[in-house]
């Protein structure tokens, strides 16, 4: 199997979902014991891949500090206020050991899960977490010079930062994971990229990934470039070592060894700071959209009408879309009903990856910390679910996968009105297919005319659909292409305009 263009991935938190499913059978099953459904559920909603999130070995000091972390426990009781001890595990973000957890069948298991989600059409994505382990990673004691170290006295003067990996007497400080914003993870232990044999390591570590699965999803990629690394520990990097700057980026080096094996795996990076565009240039297939993803969630059409207009095509291309992950507020929580539904069709409907978290489909509302291995119920939102099914399959259509994409300008509909734009309007065609997404991307009702390709329109007779509602339509191609399709929508409503052509008759 190979990987198609703008493919549709579905993230899954494997262990609640594999505890509902074993719920509702009955039964404790691992990941090769799951039923067709399961797999024929994903791909006849549309999905081209599964991301299994949180399939590693879980690290039990990981868990530890997860139950008795004061933050996290009443994050835990927000989520589930029935929580017990049992329902509390180690974050996946805390790798112990690349090896997949035995709570969930093993590698044998997983084998099993890739073969059977290949029969299906899915293609499967795992974790890789490039900047750190596991307090308990065997690493800290058989190698500890892959990590970041400190001193005594750092440790003494700030323990959030600095933990003591060795005894009393023969003391080994090193340093937490983190990023340059935030204290550090304490339940993690920082790696440093400027030591060569660690690098090689961790491209050993992809390369067993990469015999696994599909493709991978690398955790706070920019952490593990150059200059953040630096930005984040400094001189550190090189104290008390013979370790030299080291002027090739890891990623680069990673990504070039593991596509010479495997040509068709794909990398997928959690990108922030604006190094979406960095990251792509050092061979990342796609990059989390973050800007689109809050432009969104704040209404800001302005942004986005500006991002995309700017945006370099192969760059658009490259980016991964959402509206919701696990580290996001759930979308169905943090939007309002109709901007939930404009703000998926406009991220489901520009160039790139789409990302859909598990749950998403049935509108659920309560985030679950990655540490939880069990969530509760939530009955479906019916009108969610519908227009996500609807929407799916529309967007199964070739043409957006290997169609052309193309932004539009509207204009005012009348002099004086400015509330043209509020719209966010592109098509996708391929061969006789024509498909335009318009949204009015706000909380006020706006007009505007937005002239369609003398191309694709003139001297036609245009027969309308709209694919999520009731609406039809024919329209005048010349009409279309001179003056303009006339728009006037609701706040935060959408439509999706399925195009049909009729060549004209001309008298002569």
């Amino acid at each position: 199997m190979k990987w198609r263009k703008n493919p549709f991935i579905y993230e899954i938190n494997t262990r609640v979902w594999l505890k509902e499913i074993s719920d509702f059978y009955g039964m404790p099953l691992t990941l090769g014991e799951l039923p067709d459904e399961c797999f024929i559920k994903i791909k006849s909603a549309g999905f081209d891949a599964v991301w299994l999130m949180g399939v590693w070995e879980p690290s039990p000091a990981g868990r530890e500090i997860a139950k008795n972390h004061e933050g996290l426990k009443n994050e835990f009781l927000k989520a589930l206020p029935d929580l017990v001890d049992e329902d509390i595990v180690a974050s996946p973000y805390a790798v112990k050991n690349y090896s997949v957890s035995e709570t969930l069948g093993g590698e044998s298991a997983l084998k099993l899960f890739r073969e059977k989600a290949a029969e299906h059409g899915l293609l499967l994505i795992l974790d890789f977490v490039p900047n750190h382990t596991a307090l308990d990673c065997p690493w800290i004691k058989e190698s500890p010079e892959f990590y970041v170290q400190g001193t005594y006295s750092d440790y003494v003067r700030d323990s959030s930062t600095f933990f003591n990996a060795g005894t009393e007497s023969e003391p080994l400080i090193v340093a937490h994971g983190k990023d340059p914003y935030f204290p550090g993870w304490t339940d993690t232990a920082q790696l440093n990229y400027y030591n060569a044999a660690l690098r090689q390591a961790m491209i050993e570590v992809i390369l067993r990934i990469a015999s696994m699965c599909d493709g991978i999803r690398c955790d706070m990629a920019m952490l593990a470039m150059n200059g953040i690394h630096y930005q984040v520990w400094g001189d550190r990097l090189f104290a008390g070592k013979n370790f030299q700057y080291l002027r090739e980026e890891f990623w680069s080096q990673a990504i070039s060894r593991t596509k010479a094996l495997f040509p068709d795996f794909i990398f997928i990076a959690e990108a922030y700071w604006m190094q979406e565009g960095p990251l792509q240039e050092l061979g990342f297939d796609y990059t989390y959209d973050k800007p689109l993803y809050d432009w969104l969630k704040h209404g800001d059409v302005k942004a986005i009408s500006s991002y995309l207009r700017e945006g370099l095509d192969l760059y658009q291309s490259r980016c991964l879309r959402f509206i919701e992950n696990h580290d996001e507020e759930r979308a169905a929580a943090a939007f309002g009903i109709e901007h939930h539904k404009s703000s998926m069709l406009a991220a489901a409907t520009l160039p790139g990856s789409k990302l859909i978290y598990e749950g998403q489909l049935e509108g659920r509302k309560v985030k679950i910390p990655v540490q939880l291995g069990r969530r509760p119920y939530e009955a479906p939102d019916n009108d969610l679910s519908s227009f996500y099914k609807r929407l799916m399959s529309i967007l199964s259509s070739e043409a957006f996968h290997i169609g052309d994409w193309k932004l539009y300008n509207s204009r005012s509909a009348w002099e004086g009105n400015y509330t043209y734009s509020n719209f966010l309007i592109w098509s996708w065609s391929f061969e006789e297919y024509f498909y335009l997404t318009v949204i009015n991307f706000s909380p006020f009702r706006s007009q505007c005319y937005v002239p369609l390709p003398q191309d694709v329109t003139d001297g036609k007779n245009c027969f309308i659909v709209d694919m999520l509602g009731e609406g039809a339509y024919e329209r005048d191609g010349c009409v279309l292409c001179r003056q303009g399709f006339y728009l006037d929508m609701p706040p935060w409503s959408r439509h999706l305009f399925n195009f049909e052509f009729e060549v004209q008759n001309i008298d002569i």
